[in-house]
């Protein structure tokens, strides 16, 4: 059984653009290109170390895995991955890589980082 992968559009446009924030952000502090493109590289490592980790998951997959979306965390859950898992004809699988989602940028409305937790009195 061989996993095939396919990226979205929308994965592929989120990704430049997460990568291209990095990148500016990066800069923008550290006037370093050299660090600028590190954070990139780490970033792109991180999704090549997903698909790794897909391939090995579904290598052995169970019928239950064509349902709906999944995701996974990736950068030490600052960012989500959603996929989804399709069986062809071959039983072969296809893995296609929906979407990413930046956790911190998606919580900042429900936890600004400027509100002051409760630490005890």
């Amino acid at each position: 059984m061989a996993i095939h992968f396919r990226k979205s559009s929308q994965f592929e446009a989120i990704r430049l653009e997460i990568e291209q924030h990095l990148y500016d952000s990066v800069y923008s502090i550290e006037k370093s290109e050299g660090l600028a493109l590190r954070s990139v590289d780490h970033f792109a490592k991180a999704i090549d170390r997903l698909i790794d980790t897909l391939e090995g998951m579904y290598q052995s997959s169970n019928p239950m895995d064509t349902k709906g979306e999944k995701s996974f965390p990736i950068r030490d859950g600052r960012y989500r991955v959603f996929y989804k898992i399709s069986f062809m004809q071959s039983h072969d699988v296809e893995v296609t890589l929906l979407d990413i989602d930046d956790n911190k940028q998606s919580n900042i409305d429900r936890f600004p980082s400027h509100l002051i937790t409760y630490e005890g009195e």
